[in-house]
């Protein structure tokens, strides 16, 4: 064979290659779920693949030339000309795009430009990607509707509802919660349970120790507790009575409860009706002698009992029917009941015991079963039980009472459990849609790249060098993510260093300018709580600007002043008017009020439409504060 001939079949194998690279390349791109358009400098289309078609055709245009006339397409805080003058300068830009179709339908899609340069390094192309993420801006508008239906649940229920950690501080609580404790938020958020606000007592007036809460039991041992009834004592009030129900939340997968949920109900009224019948039926017994309320008098050795006729207004039963041994009685007793009725009165007569009190069901001459208390004193002669004199009290509706309240509080319960578990879905649902949403787009453009790189040889370094550089931006992202989550490493480290994600994020992927002044001295006198607590406003509030604001600069300052220290996050964006913006009613700003308040502070909006926004927090440094 001739070496021209051997070189011609090198190229024709060089070429069908090639063919064969593009031919799948093609297949794969048109697969592709996504919008994937390659365009010139000026947005002239010059390929887009088969889904991309399918969305743009209509009957009047089945070629669109430019890819700003498929339809009705509005930027998120940004415009075509930012958009178009970023990516030449930076080579890439993503963002949010609302794309109306020529049918009118509004569809969201995540937006990803990267320039494709010559062999000179110019610009020559675009290449974009557009990702459906209608699915995911439902989410979120249900997400924001959950929040506010489980905020409004816990609002209205009338039980006390409390979260409360491993290490026994108190997390949350709801309306009712503070209202029955009638304490502010400040002495219950991020306290302790040995609060020195309120002393917890039993029944007997004795101290309740603290390893004996329902939470703290529930944590200990994973076990629910129900109905413990515990009194709270403020200095100068008068004392509260709580029945407390308390569960233990466990993490999927894990043994050990990380904190427990505490429902409690206020039963003041009948916590002291209860004590009060209690001194009545004690007062009662020295002196059934002499009164004629229900009493009866039970002779022993002659087994024959009388009975007053208070008895039979309570009972029903006339003098007649009412019969004079023991055995009358005891069978008038529930079936369920007599046996154990009867086992105990035979015990405290062979213990020798000077008193005895039971409660049972007893049927009524209209042939109701009620709920008496029966209670009697027990007299003796050498040892031997000779009479017994009795007072007998129908406790039916303090018996409903009761099983109704037991009722109530199972029924709380559930509703508490179930809350607390869409809780923790939401919240991972919240990290799942931050990973797939963002990082996932990262890599997924790192991988266009890398795959590009194969098929471009002459432009492979500069393709590998740009799947690199996604490459970092995702290990950024998920860095980032992990530290905005983990309050423990906020705690140790310095405002400065703290808020360097948010800043960059502004600067490098929002295109916001920040100018930031912390003063060391004041970070430095910050303890670990307020550390936290001003780091998580600074995040809040420049959440609400990349959202909402619109802004181009944003000012990050901590501040030494007079009294303390003064924190501003300020922006030139849209702005707002103060007196018209629901924010007090804002999930973001109600958790900025409530951190200011740990702070022991005072925070001020000054905004006005078209004059940007700043927020003033100004509180004392170098004190203790209250734990978060």
């Amino acid at each position: 064979m001739s070496s021209s001939n051997a070189s011609r079949k090198s190229n024709y194998s060089h070429l069908a290659v090639i063919h064969r690279n593009h031919f799948t390349f093609q297949k794969d791109v048109n697969q592709s779920p996504d919008l994937i358009i390659h365009t010139d400098l000026d947005f002239n289309i010059k390929f887009a693949n088969a889904h991309t078609k399918l969305l743009f055709k209509n009957a009047g245009n089945d070629n669109i030339a430019n890819l700003m006339d498929a339809g009705d397409i509005l930027f998120e805080n940004s415009s075509i000309e930012e958009v178009k003058a970023e990516l030449l300068q930076k080579g890439d830009w993503s963002g949010r795009v609302h794309f109306t179709r020529f049918d009118g339908v509004l569809t969201h899609y995540k937006v990803t430009c990267t320039v494709v340069r010559d062999s000179n390094k110019n610009p020559a192309s675009f290449v974009i990607i557009y990702n459906n993420i209608d699915a995911d801006v439902k989410k979120d508008s249900d997400l924001d509707e959950a929040v506010k239906k489980y905020n409004g649940l816990l609002n209205a229920l009338s039980s006390g509802v409390i979260m409360i950690d491993k290490q026994g501080k108190m997390l949350a609580c709801n309306k009712s919660g503070f209202e029955i404790l009638g304490l502010p938020e400040h002495d219950i958020l991020g306290q302790y349970m040995t609060c020195k606000h309120i002393k917890a007592i039993k029944i007997d007036g004795s101290e309740f120790p603290l390893e004996q809460f329902p939470a703290v039991v529930s944590i200990q041992t994973g076990f629910p507790q129900r109905n413990v009834i515990i009194g709270l004592q403020k200095e100068g009030k008068e004392t509260v009575w709580v029945s407390i129900n308390s569960e233990a939340i466990i993490k999927p997968g894990e043994f050990e409860p990380y904190a427990a949920v505490a429902s409690f109900s206020d039963i003041t009224p009948f916590i002291k009706s209860e004590i009060e019948l209690l001194k009545s039926n004690e007062r009662f017994r020295y002196v059934s002698n002499v009164t004629t309320d229900a009493i009866w008098d039970f002779d022993l050795q002659s087994n024959q009992i009388y009975r007053s006729e208070a008895f039979e207004k309570l009972s029903g039963y006339s003098s007649d029917e009412i019969g004079s041994n023991l055995n009358w009685w005891l069978d008038k007793i529930h079936p369920e009941d007599q046996a154990s009725v009867k086992y105990k009165l035979e015990n405290s007569l062979l213990k020798g015991e000077e008193q005895w009190s039971d409660e049972y069901r007893f049927v009524y001459q209209d042939g109701s079963y009620k709920y008496i208390r029966d209670s009697a004193i027990i007299i003796y002669d050498k040892g031997k039980a000779i009479r017994m004199i009795g007072a007998i009290c129908d406790i039916s509706e303090e018996t409903i009472l009761k099983q109704q309240l037991a009722d109530e509080q199972k029924k709380r319960q559930r509703e508490i459990t179930r809350a607390t578990i869409r809780a923790q879905e939401q919240e991972k649902a919240n990290i799942s849609r931050e990973l797939h949403d963002n990082v996932n787009q990262i890599i997924m453009s790192a991988k266009l790249y890398m795959e590009t790189a194969k098929n471009c040889p002459d432009d492979k370094d500069a393709l590998l060098e740009t799947a690199i550089k996604y490459q970092m931006m995702a290990m950024q992202e998920i860095r980032k993510l992990s530290k905005s989550l983990n309050a423990e490493a906020i705690r140790q480290t310095s405002i400065k260093e703290s808020i360097s994600d948010i800043v960059y994020n502004l600067r490098e992927l929002q295109k916001i300018s920040v100018l930031v002044h912390i003063d060391e001295y004041v970070d430095s006198k910050l303890c670990e709580t307020a550390r936290l607590n001003v780091f998580r406003i600074i995040q809040e509030q420049t959440n609400n600007i990349i959202k909402y604001a619109s802004a181009t600069i944003v000012e990050i300052k901590l501040l030494k002043a007079d009294d303390g220290a003064v924190l501003i996050v300020k922006d030139n964006g849209v702005g707002f008017d103060t007196a018209k913006a629901p924010t007090s009613s804002g999930i973001g700003f109600t958790n900025m009020k409530s951190r200011t308040i740990i702070l022991d502070g005072k925070l001020k909006v000054d905004s006005a439409p078209g004059k940007g926004c700043e927020l003033i927090i100004t509180f004392p440094i170098g004190k203790p504060i209250v734990q978060s």
